[in-house]
């Protein structure tokens, strides 16, 4: 039975992946609206504030609809058919890009025709991951890297090949904090760097139901436009690391690929510093905390397991082990306060239990780290619905508790409301930038 645990153990059913590496020449612009709207030529002027107050702060899709296309022809008719919707709701959904298709239908020479910028209709790029002006890839390169892969979103009103395989969310997942961001959510600008205060429940990446209400997609439509050290309009900052949706805010973002190269640098050599904010309902146990995370759960591709990472407090018998198996994690808890929560926007109730704040520097980043450490110690984060379960529990509980990490697992939970969590601040290349309170506020009591 450990090892049928195991199994389930090191596999993820939380995987994505990160589309917006890459610049296009040109976006339809994002109208903060609900249900979705769009329309051809929206002026700055036009774009309003949604009515959010009865909007959940995340919705859910239906499951994707697939097919095949039928005949050769306009897109939006064969998504209308598939999905059994008007033209004007298949426009919007291939607009807020709800809509993928196959690549392995369409030739090199295809591809030529759709990036040719000669003409008006062609100038307007089909597939949002592809730019024109990378040095590093070649037509030739792109066509094979695309006919490797299953499915692309397509963002632009195009033709398809009879035979075509496409995939259709008839409702996107839409995201309501997007339109929490003003002004004051910059808290950085240069020539190559933003830095956002991102609000929490805003995907740091695309869902997959809908490419504009993300961390770039929002800043970008709504703080931009931005423009690189040569004067050249930025299409859409890119993203140089990720924040869970469920935590607010420092995001750093780059307007050109040379950024991310440079932050991708700084951050495996270590030469950035991250500062995270958590509150819990237990004191967490101040200095420095390595423990280490089953590597195969977090492998790319992983299907089946569960959401929540899995720690181990004892280090791996062998060298050998640890590279193949295990991932080192490493946190210091340099601070930890009362502090007292009242009346909160997202309406927390803090009842009479005690709470926390804890001043974290993250050593090392792996995927929910702190909030699976701080689990692993006893301490989880408030409204953290997928790891207040696994309070306690290790790897080494396989041992001692079978049926409780059992249960805990199948009580795990991916968070609807924000948690107790903020990555407060940042600090790399000599840029300095630190998140607004968060929405638990800073009453710290003094003792």
């Amino acid at each position: 039975r450990n090892s049928g645990l195991i199994a389930v153990a090191v596999a993820t059913c939380l995987c994505c992946t990160l589309a917006d590496g890459f610049t296009r020449s040109s976006i339809p612009t994002l109208r903060p609206k609900f249900p979705f709207q769009l329309s051809s030529e929206p002026s700055i002027e036009e774009v309003t504030q949604p009515d959010t107050s009865a909007v959940p702060l995340m919705t859910r899709y239906k499951r994707a609809v697939k097919g095949v296309t039928s005949k050769n022809g306009p897109l939006n008719e064969e998504v209308a058919r598939l999905a059994d919707i008007s033209l004007e709701q298949a426009n919007e959904l291939i607009q807020i890009g709800a809509v993928w298709a196959r690549m392995d239908t369409l030739s090199q020479e295809d591809l030529l025709t759709q990036y040719d910028g000669s003409s008006p209709a062609s100038a307007n790029i089909l597939y949002s991951d592809y730019n024109p002006n990378q040095q590093d890839e070649s037509v030739e390169e792109y066509v094979e890297r695309m006919e490797s892969q299953r499915y692309r979103r397509i963002l632009t009103p195009s033709t398809v090949q009879a035979g075509t395989d496409i995939r259709v969310y008839p409702t996107p997942r839409r995201f309501p904090s997007c339109y929490d961001i003003t002004q004051d959510s910059l808290l950085h600008e240069d020539t190559t760097f933003l830095v956002v205060d991102k609000p929490p429940m805003l995907p740091t990446q695309p869902d997959a139901s809908n490419y504009h209400e993300c961390c770039p997609g929002c800043v970008n439509d709504l703080l931009g436009p931005f423009f690189t050290i040569t004067g050249e309009a930025v299409a859409r900052p890119l993203l140089c690391h990720r924040v869970d949706s469920c935590v607010g805010g420092c995001v750093v973002l780059s307007k050109d690929p040379n950024g991310q190269k440079v932050f991708s640098e700084l951050q495996r050599d270590r030469k950035l510093r991250k500062i995270y904010k958590a509150v819990t309902t237990s004191p967490v146990p101040l200095g420095m905390h390595i423990h280490w995370m089953w590597s195969p759960q977090s492998a790319r591709g992983q299907t089946g397991g569960p959401p929540c990472q899995l720690l181990s407090h004892t280090p791996p018998e062998s060298r050998r082990k640890a590279r193949q198996f295990w991932t080192r994690c490493a946190l210091e808890v340099t601070k930890c306060e009362l502090i007292a929560i009242g009346e909160n926007i997202y309406g927390y109730d803090a009842g009479d239990k005690q709470h926390y704040q804890s001043t974290i520097r993250l050593v090392t980043g792996r995927k929910h780290q702190v909030r699976a450490q701080l689990a692993s110690l006893g301490c989880p984060i408030i409204r953290d619905s997928l790891y207040e379960p696994m309070s306690g529990y290790t790897f080494e509980s396989l041992e001692n508790d079978e049926e409780g990490m059992d249960a805990a697992m199948a009580a795990a939970r991916i968070p609807t409301q924000p948690i107790g969590l903020q990555a407060h601040a940042i600090l790399f290349g000599g840029i300095r930038a630190k998140a607004r309170t968060p929405w638990w506020g800073d009453n710290v009591q003094k003792e």
